[in-house]
């Protein structure tokens, strides 16, 4: 079997240096430009592949880049590793998806499997109860945290201003005149379930409107969850005349226990949704929905984890940054048809 071509081949017909070489194949600014296009131009035609794990090992690092989520199904997490994925390759580096499905065990395997294969660092959604040595890995290994924030670990963190989201869906159903309003959305052990829930527990409270608990549904992220807890709502004696999801999958779920019920939308219940995932256009009229700076937040924290990476980062302090989310109005919210109630 003909042994594969190194990079001395590569020196020998170019006459460079080994060292020339590695340099131009990493694309040292201390090599001019045309000699690192010879050097490419020739690796290619005789066939060289870097030896990744090579490289870890010399550096203490290889060029992979962990995203660990909890769901890939979730349009705002597959939109954001597309996003992540583009900014990896433009750097050179290879990025490398987990899914946990919240499973914290799971969680824990990806994370040692990312740290045993040297990883540059990772981007991650934390599950709602990581590992103790998950969060010692964590502390230990340059990373982001996003989206949701675990707060036992004191890290960077790239998020959405989430009460500003429930308080631009709040305040837009007010407005239209709706005074018994249904929320949904996560559990409130995670950052963005209970900071959801704040904000939209304090927009009504400012405008005066009770809240009837029997209407609030806190628990999973999943589809499933957002079918149950709408038939919850639906079921009781006093229906509201509008509902707030605070989750794009739920938002589908309840989407479909409302029609499967045969509730008019917005005739009988006007309905607010989360994310702005195509499937959310093609219901009926498309849904309102709260839209969210998805593929700028994933290029953020990307951009700052090859910095946080870099052997120059001194910065101990931990980064917050949040952007704000907008309101798309469509065809799925209406003022209520019956005479107002009082606030």
């Amino acid at each position: 079997m003909k042994r594969p071509p190194t990079m001395k081949d590569i020196a020998a017909e170019l006459q460079l240096s080994v060292s020339t070489v590695a340099r131009s194949l990493a694309d040292s600014p201390r090599i001019s430009r045309e000699t690192r296009a010879r050097v490419v131009s020739a690796s290619e035609r005789l066939g060289y592949v870097v030896d990744h794990a090579a490289r870890a090992m010399r550096s203490g690092t290889s060029s992979t880049v962990g995203l660990i989520v909890p769901d890939i199904r979730n349009d705002f997490y597959s939109t954001a590793a597309k996003a992540i994925a583009d900014c990896c390759q433009e750097r050179g580096h290879q990025l490398v998806l987990a899914v946990t499905d919240d499973d914290p065990e799971l969680e824990l395997e990806h994370l040692r499997n990312l740290r045993a294969a040297r990883a540059l660092g990772f981007i991650i959604i934390p599950s709602v109860t990581p590992a103790q040595e998950t969060l010692r890995l964590m502390r230990s290994t340059p990373h982001v945290q996003f989206v949701r924030n675990c707060e036992r670990v004191e890290s960077d963190w790239f998020g959405i201003e989430d009460g500003e989201a429930m308080r631009l869906a709040a305040r837009h159903l007010i407005d239209l005149g709706h005074r018994r309003i249904a929320y949904i959305g996560s559990t409130v052990a995670i950052s963005t379930g209970r900071d959801r829930l704040e904000g939209f527990r304090r927009t009504l409270n400012e405008a005066g409107i009770s809240i009837d608990e029997r209407l609030v549904k806190a628990g999973s992220c999943d589809t499933e969850f957002g079918f149950a807890a709408m038939q919850d709502i639906l079921a009781q004696p006093r229906r509201p005349t509008a509902v707030v999801t605070a989750g794009a999958r739920m938002s589908i779920g309840a989407y479909d226990c409302a029609r499967a019920a045969g509730v008019a939308i917005p005739g009988e219940l006007s309905f607010i949704g989360f994310s702005d995932s195509p499937t959310l256009r093609w219901c009926g009229d498309g849904l309102t929905t709260i839209a969210l700076p998805v593929r700028e937040l994933a290029l953020t924290s990307t951009d700052f984890l090859f910095r946080r990476a870099s052997p120059d980062w001194t910065t101990e302090r931990p980064c917050r940054v949040t952007l704000k989310p907008s309101l798309l109005q469509r065809g799925s919210t209406a003022a209520p048809h019956h005479a107002l109630e009082p606030a």
